[in-house]
């Protein structure tokens, strides 16, 4: 019986999207739409991480979404986020980047999610 359950659980690791994530979005519009004072969440690499997760990725709105890190990717020059979320017994990593402008102005993007475990 706990065999069954556990499986169960796990399996609810599928029904979060993972790999390279493309939401269509366009950035410029959202970018612009928040320098008008729209959705501030879009400033927060872990609101965004959660809403878009909700929206679009699988994540459910129980989850748990903890900032964990930035990184700049010297390559590309975008400023990075790592945040950290919990879905059932499932363990993600959250990877975002701000796609339009650098800093604490710019959009964050949702890019890749990793199942780090269970």
């Amino acid at each position: 019986m706990r065999r069954r359950a556990y499986r169960r659980q796990q399996s609810s690791c599928n029904e979060v999207k993972q790999g390279h994530v493309a939401v269509p979005e366009n950035f410029l519009m959202i970018q612009q739409f928040v320098d008008k004072g729209g959705n501030p969440w879009r400033l927060n690499p872990v609101e965004t991480a959660e809403r878009v997760g909700i929206a679009n990725l699988g994540f459910s709105p129980g989850d748990k979404f903890v900032f964990r890190s930035y990184y700049v990717d010297y390559g590309s020059g975008l400023n990075h986020a790592l945040v950290d979320a919990q879905h059932g017994i499932c363990k993600f990593l959250v990877e975002l980047y701000q796609p339009v402008r650098q800093g604490g102005s710019g959009i964050w993007a949702v890019e890749r999610v990793t199942l780090l475990g269970v």
